[in-house]
């Protein structure tokens, strides 16, 4: 099989797992200079071509060979390693070191041609790598620490290393970073499309498991593990089939556990040390001990759009000596070591707005070659580029810019600031375990893979108006234009007459022609409502702008037929400005096809639900809301 053969193989099965970034051109970038300060043209300019030595073998510590591929500066015009030392960038891969130079899990050109040497490893049990595959386990952190250690120590490296990549690569650059411990060659990372706790962002929401973004995942990554040896190996088919064969046989422990666990609602549907294990934000307290900067690149529209903001926090806190899982307070300190950059991406197009190579560059020619460059010259480290292509910078997350207003569920299926004074009101929805309307979550959960069908589907209104037996309430046209900027915190109370429900909440912003787009959404399954109260960031008057929930077993607990029960649940967090005259919609639905499903045993609990949402001054329902600028209207 020729390399060109072999790339476009890997190249279909990543994006068959949702890592292929589609990119815009440059034309329709916008470089973010808020951090970036004034790149010279020199700083930018390429200086190399790219040699490639490809499949390194790296011996670890317990016999496992790991292969690598090295990129190399050569001199311009020619295959010859150029002259002197670099700083090297480690990307740590599971979906197949040569699969090209574009996306999440490739070697970035840019930088190499601009004096770095790349490595990029095949992870242990992964493409024409050794060993057990353990998705984040902590033998993978102990991995990237000894490859931080290799890599400082090749021929032609400066001694200093910086981790680069998406997704996976990015939630183990994490890992590496607190492996590493104190004065380790590692000296900066850049995490783009990174979770903060895959449990509660990839695999469920609020108790569903999320069909598409994890057991689809899943599947996905059984298949280029057993595949992936077959172009990585090409050179020794043999090795290639045992390689594949050891790969496919460590799937059982992790990809079938995984799938019927979710199917059979036991283990891992559940949060518990397995979870806990592979949460970076459990971790972050490390990265900052051991003195590693981070740059988080991150979406408002990625599956991991809820943890990328909650890793600036986490790192933030700790440096200032705070609780990772805390929200940042309006006085603490702030440094710029620690960055986000947040846009209008789904996981595959990161960055695809702004000049994102230009910021890798800077922040690694400033934390590896000593470059001042403006990088760090901000007091501001958190970047918001909203939809409509305005850019701000906030210190804090939640914003210092925003506070909680709240707007209650009102008569006439309205949204208003006033309070309910009446006793009694209610509406009325059913339980529908099938939703096929077109929204936001198809682009989301399929890691951008069906962006082009979104887009032609949200132009149809039918497709996007509220299906019967949902409910929808809006607001009156804004008056001003209104931002929002933070997580968003829903408290419904309703009534239902089984005891499963199941809540699937989408915000909106409604144009004046009757157009529909999605800002963001949340779900929570009624039996998994409850709260733990340290982990939950408050909003206003006992209520939450980010409520967490255990999601363990002993946690669970029936909804109580006939009663009115309080459901607090989070809608993933929302940068974006609402122009005057717009309409502010929340959707509540009961199913979030095929996204948001639940095990035999709860949709037969769940079947037949009848559910009266509450409005009245007795049982309030609402939503608050952080607004940084602009004014709620008080009803319809």
């Amino acid at each position: 099989m020729t390399r060109s053969l072999k790339s476009v193989l890997v190249a279909l099965l990543l994006g068959l797992t949702m890592l292929a970034p589609a990119t815009a051109s440059a034309d329709d970038r916008v470089v973010v200079r808020t951090n970036v300060g004034a790149l010279t043209g020199a700083e930018q300019a390429e200086k190399y071509d790219v040699v490639v030595e490809r499949d390194v073998p790296i011996t670890m510590r317990d016999g496992r060979v790991l292969r690598a591929d090295i990129h190399r500066p050569a001199t311009k015009g020619t295959t010859e390693r150029a002259q002197g030392t670099f700083p090297v960038i480690l990307v740590q891969t599971p979906y197949g070191k040569g699969v090209g130079n574009s996306g999440l899990g490739a070697m970035n050109p840019y930088l190499v041609k601009r004096g770095y040497i790349g490595v990029i490893v095949d992870v242990a049990g992964t493409g024409g790598s050794e060993g057990q595959s353990m998705l984040f386990g902590r033998s993978e952190a102990l991995d990237g620490a000894e490859l931080v250690r290799w890599s400082a120590a090749l021929e032609g490296s400066n001694g200093k290393v910086g981790l680069l990549g998406g997704s996976y690569l990015g939630i183990d650059q994490v890992f590496t970073a607190a492996a590493v411990g104190k004065n380790s060659p590692l000296k900066a990372i850049f995490p783009i499309a990174t979770a903060s706790d895959p449990y509660r962002d990839l695999f469920v929401a609020g108790g569903l498991v999320n069909m598409t973004s994890s057991l689809g995942l899943i599947a996905g990554y059984f298949g280029l593990r057993t595949l992936t040896p077959f172009a990585e190996r090409a050179s020794d088919p043999l090795d290639a089939l045992r390689l594949s064969l050891q790969h496919g046989l460590a799937g059982i422990p992790f990809e079938l556990t995984t799938g019927l666990n979710a199917l059979l609602e036991n283990g891992r549907v559940y949060d518990g040390p397995y979870w806990q294990e592979r949460a970076p934000q459990n971790v972050l307290d490390k990265v900052v001990a051991n003195g590693v900067p981070a740059y988080v690149v991150g979406g408002q529209y990625d599956v991991f759009q809820r943890g990328e903001p909650l890793l600036y926090s986490g790192l933030q806190n700790a440096w200032a000596g705070r609780s990772v899982h805390a929200p940042m307070n309006r006085t603490q300190p702030v440094t710029s070591r620690y960055q986000l950059l947040t846009g209008p991406w789904d996981h595959g197009n990161q960055g695809s707005t702004v000049d994102l190579d230009a910021i890798e560059l800077a922040w690694f020619d400033h934390w590896l070659k000593g470059v001042d460059n403006g990088i760090t010259d901000t007091k501001t480290p958190f970047h918001v580029q909203e939809p409509d292509g305005a850019s701000y910078s906030v210190a804090r997350y939640p914003s210092e810019a925003a506070t909680y207003e709240r707007l209650h569920l009102q008569g006439s299926k309205s949204l208003g600031t006033a309070a309910p004074t009446a006793s009694t009101g209610s509406d009325r929805m059913l339980y529908k375990p099938v939703s096929l309307a077109c929204q936001r979550a198809i682009v989301q959960w399929t890691a951008g893979l069906a962006r082009d069908l979104y887009a032609q589907c949200s132009k149809v209104k039918e497709l996007t108006a509220p299906q019967p037996g949902d409910l929808s309430y809006d607001t009156a046209p804004l008056t001003r234009d209104t931002r929002l900027a933070g997580p968003v915190g829903l408290t419904l109370r309703v009534r239902a007459n089984r005891p499963q429900t199941m809540f699937v909440v989408t915000l909106q912003d409604v144009a004046p022609d009757g157009s529909v787009t999605d800002l963001s959404a949340g779900a929570l399954l009624g039996s998994a409502r409850a709260i733990t109260q340290g982990r939950s960031w408050a909003s206003r008057g006992g209520s939450y702008a980010l409520p967490y929930h255990p999601h363990t077993e002993a946690a669970e607990q029936p909804v109580p037929v006939g009663r009115v029960t309080r459901y607090d649940i989070e809608i993933r967090p929302v940068f974006s400005t609402l122009p005057a005259g717009h309409r502010l919609r929340l959707l509540v639905q009961s199913g979030d096809t095929p996204h948001l499903l639940t095990s035999p045993g709860r949709l037969l609990s769940a079947l037949g639900g009848v559910y009266d949402v509450q409005r009245n001054a007795v049982a309030a329902s609402y939503v608050d809301l952080p607004i940084a600028s602009g004014a709620l209207p008080t009803g319809r």
